[in-house]
């Protein structure tokens, strides 16, 4: 009866994840069903040994081990599926059903319960090893430290508990017993499979929630168009820079950039001609200039290109690159050479300087070059 209830609180605790996948099934985001799926299955795994005074051990042994089978698979497929990938479900799918039919067979016909224990720990310590295998390939898809080491780790927890389960049993070194009157080995195992299993779903919440989260960061600060740096985000640097460089005395150049006759490529190509030109700008002017400058875009075609450390002279070669570059990179459309061309401002830092000056001045130098002909660019002399 005691530890029956044991089971209980640990399926109890295991559920305290599903409410919390819940709403992200709404919101689309990939592997989420297939982890609440998983969750879901590992309640009813752990509730059915709670089950054992009123169900029969065929019945709730059989039952539990299943859903286990089950639920280590969709794991495996859940994540494939969170990071973009094509998991193979077929396969999984026939390999859970061949670990089902074999725990069958070792349960109503050949009673085997050591064969049972290595087949639930061996298959569980294989699946959850690939899974750390993808999550391992796919590091570099979650910036924030520590999520992916927690992930791997809980994940890790897993794989070398159920090793070190088959090593103890298929071994011998200690006789196998029901879960429900468990031997100080079987203890351990519970014991430690009652944090291994919750941490594993905290493991993917805390996975699926850190994604949304630098999702929602990198729409603030990219342009979703264009991939540039949003105005917001571009604005918020200059400040930084105007600040840093009051500080210190550095030197900053700003470029104001436009892509010239770009109404016309809209009235003539259609919105969709016009979206592609400006993504295309946007790929051409990063590779033109140093990796240190940052790129942005305030709004409909205007551009700026923040230069550290620059002054007029070193701004101004810069700046001219990024037109031999779009002259030089035309568009393809349909087939069709569109050639690009853009006319620039370059404004140097001043003392006193804000970000609404020095945008003023680079704007101001970016009309005289459309009045001088465009596909140029001029300096704004204090």
């Amino acid at each position: 009866m005691t530890t029956s209830l044991f089971f209980l609180v640990w399926g109890l605790a295991t559920a305290l994840a599903l409410p919390l996948l819940l709403p992200f099934n709404a919101r689309g985001v990939p592997g989420v069903r297939a982890f609440t799926i998983a969750n879901a299955l590992a309640v009813l795994s752990l509730l059915a040994y709670a089950s054992a005074e009123i169900l029969p051990p065929a019945v709730y042994v059989m039952v539990s081990n299943t859903s286990w089978l089950v639920v280590v698979s969709v794991v495996y497929v859940g994540v494939g599926q969170f990071f973009g990938l094509r998991p193979q479900v077929l396969r999984v799918g026939a390999a859970a059903a061949v670990g089902i039919a074999a725990m069958a067979l070792m349960l109503y016909v050949t009673h085997d319960l050591v064969g049972r224990m290595m087949l639930f720990s061996g298959y569980t310590g294989v699946l959850m090893a690939a899974t750390g295998a993808v999550v391992f390939r796919q590091r570099r898809g979650i910036r924030t430290p520590g999520v992916i080491l927690y992930v791997l780790l809980s994940l890790s927890a897993l794989v070398v508990l159920h090793a070190l389960r088959a090593g103890v049993y298929g071994s011998g070194w200690a006789q196998a017993a029901s879960l429900l009157e468990p031997a100080p080995w079987g203890l351990f195992f519970i014991v430690c499979g009652s944090v291994t299993v919750p941490a594993l779903f905290l493991a993917l919440l805390l996975l699926i929630q850190t994604s949304l989260s630098e999702q929602m960061q990198a729409a603030l600060t990219f342009d979703s168009l264009t991939g540039a740096y949003s105005r917001r985000s571009i604005l918020d640097e200059l400040e930084h820079e105007l600040q840093r460089c009051a500080r210190s005395g550095g030197r900053l150049a700003v470029l104001v950039l436009d892509i010239d006759h770009f109404k016309s490529i809209n009235d003539r190509h259609g919105h969709a001609a016009g979206d592609a030109a400006l993504r295309h700008f946007a790929q051409v002017v990063p590779k033109a200039v140093r990796a240190s400058d940052r790129f942005g875009r305030l709004g409909g075609e205007e551009f700026v290109l923040l230069m550290y450390g620059c002054d007029a002279a070193h701004a101004l070669v810069q700046a001219q690159r990024v037109c031999d570059a779009l002259r030089d990179s035309p568009l393809y459309l349909q087939g069709q050479e569109l050639r690009m061309t853009t006319s620039g401002g370059v404004a140097t830092l001043q003392p006193g300087d804000s970000a609404d000056g020095i945008l003023a001045r680079a704007d101001l130098a970016l009309y005289k070059a459309k009045e001088l002909g465009r596909d140029r660019v001029e300096m704004a002399w204090s």
